[in-house]
């Protein structure tokens, strides 16, 4: 059995990735990463915090009814309009509904202080984003191999 097997059980719907961005360059240099990808998640793109929060407590009042529509992971940016990344990441590791999320933190930020407090509020990962579109695809294949294919998410 697989990482995927334990929320896919009936392997109808793959996993969903929530993703926070608001720029669409990225987002969309991510979805072509991923298509070119062995995995293929579900994405579900929030442009901002707000609509992150809301998407999630959403998926909260839904998850009983449509379990596939709850994000297995959160990538999630931190220069974002509205509220900022590290807010939007207090929030998911403040909540204990959602806390276990693993929440992957994507930026083009290498601010030492960015990092540490990321890392301080509960960040799973800090992954700097790559310019070059080979960097990029390389690393978003190895963030999802090791995300939805090695471990065991809970």
């Amino acid at each position: 059995m697989n990482s995927l097997d334990s929320y896919n059980p009936s392997h109808l719907h793959p996993p969903l990735i929530l993703v926070v961005e608001d720029s669409n360059e990225d987002f969309e240099a991510l979805e072509r990463s991923f298509r070119q990808s062995p995995v293929k998640p579900r994405l579900h793109r929030a442009k901002n915090g707000n609509q992150a929060l809301a998407y999630l407590e959403q998926c909260l009042l839904e998850k009983p009814a449509y379990p596939e529509n709850f994000p297995v992971l959160i990538l999630l940016d931190l220069n974002l309009p509205g509220i900022k990344g590290q807010d939007v990441l207090k929030s998911i590791k403040q909540n204990p509904l959602l806390q276990h999320i693993p929440t992957v933190i994507l930026t083009t930020s290498c601010n030492l202080k960015d990092i540490n407090e990321c890392y301080r509020l509960g960040a799973n990962s800090y992954l700097v984003k790559k310019m070059e579109w080979q960097q990029f695809k390389q690393s978003m294949q190895v963030l999802m191999e090791y995300w939805l294919n090695t471990i065991t998410l809970p």
